[in-house]
């Protein structure tokens, strides 16, 4: 299949989380973005995640543990309208760090600056509100949900926040030894599934493709995914959506098909300059950010983004609609310096190479298969 799109389909673009610092550390916001801003343009419709309230109002909410704060300077804006940007989640656990006036704030500055935001709102109406956009005749809807809430960081009738499909967790032994690791068992809130699904259900009923956007998981643990990932997101297809994208992990993870439907676990960062020296909360993270679990220097330089090799890589999913339906979903494997900058590398590239062979495992657990075609990695079933 030529990785080519024709004159009558509509190419989507999507990728993880951004978060942009370029006015605080004195630089252009633009210059972000400039070695992957032409790939992101060559879509029709590009959406992104958002990690960060634009806003220079608020106060700091609390949190029941030690991490960073996200609040930049509007300004840097700019960042996400140089790579044209048509649709912005900001639904996850930064959404409401500086409480309702620096999340209204964001709002306001994206829609200023034309573009659709989703998953959040100064009401839960508000946030479950989907943004429709419509290419060459076909209408394509997308809504954005968040499993990673920090306490009243969910919207509800009065109150701004975002759009929550909250997650229970449960330990217990698994075998009679003392001090032995439990099982983890995550069981989403039944609530806010069924309205996740009524949400789907509705917008069905006007677009031709319905995206959904997933803030939700584990992060920096490579490959794992949280027992409730699969069940959402397979309920959220059987509802009618036609392409979940996740994020979240802070790396990018496994790619899973069901009934024909693709599920992007994590897209991974896509340029977060954020304060990578905190110190993260005990138990997994901290492991994972010992030499216990993986042994890694930082390198000069490396304040602004640094990481174990895998924080990296990076890519962005393409969907191409054609005759009003996904016929084809692939992505481009991309890499992140360290200064959270990314690319998108040839397939001559031998990170390229790199990128793919540490996708691959993940996605053959979940039975798919990865093709090379040019520059791009194509998603394809039949591999379990």
């Amino acid at each position: 299949m030529s990785n080519q799109a024709g004159k009558e389909d509509v190419v989507i673009h999507a990728v993880g989380d951004i978060l942009p610092w370029r006015v605080e550390y004195g630089e252009a916001p633009e210059t972000l973005f400039a070695a992957a801003h032409r790939r992101v343009k060559e879509a029709d419709i590009s959406v992104c995640q958002l990690e960060a309230n634009f806003s220079t109002r608020g106060c700091m909410q609390y949190r029941d543990h030690t991490t960073w704060y996200g609040r930049v300077h509007p300004d840097n804006v700019k960042a996400l309208v140089s790579c044209g940007f048509n649709v912005v989640s900001h639904a996850s656990n930064h959404c409401f760090d500086y409480g309702p006036e620096a999340l209204l704030d964001t709002i306001d500055v994206l829609r200023r600056n034309d573009m659709q935001v989703i998953g959040v709102g100064k009401d839960i109406a508000e946030s479950r509100k989907p943004a429709i956009v419509e290419r060459r005749g076909t209408k394509v809807g997308f809504l954005a949900f968040n499993s990673v809430l920090p306490v009243e960081y969910e919207a509800r009738e009065g109150k701004a926040g975002c759009t929550p499909v909250r997650v229970s967790t449960y330990y217990e032994p698994q075998e009679y030894q003392a001090g032995t690791p439990p099982r983890v068992t995550t069981v989403p809130l039944e609530e806010d599934v069924r309205a996740m699904e009524r949400d789907i259900a509705d917008l069905r009923k006007q677009v031709d493709v319905v995206v959904v956007v997933m803030h939700w998981g584990i992060h920096q643990i490579p490959g794992m995914l949280a027992m409730y990932q699969p069940v959402v997101g397979r309920r959220a297809i059987d509802a009618g959506a036609d392409v979940i994208f996740g994020h979240h992990a802070h790396i990018i993870k496994g790619i899973e098909i069901y009934k024909g439907k693709v599920i992007f676990y994590s897209l991974g960062n896509f340029a977060m300059e954020a304060p990578h020296n905190v110190k993260p909360p005990p138990g997994a993270f901290a492991k994972r950010m010992s030499t216990i679990y993986r042994t890694w220097k930082e390198e000069p330089g490396s304040e602004r983004y640094s990481g174990p090799p895998d924080k990296s890589y990076t890519m962005m999913a393409k969907c191409v609609i054609s005759r009003k339906a996904v016929q084809r979903v692939s992505f481009l494997p991309g890499w992140a310096n360290l200064r959270a900058e990314p690319e998108f590398l040839a397939g001559s590239d031998p990170r390229f190479g790199e990128v793919l062979r540490y996708m691959e495992p993940w996605c053959r657990e979940l039975g798919t298969v990865l093709k090379v075609e040019g520059d791009e990695v194509v998603v394809m079933g039949g591999g379990k």
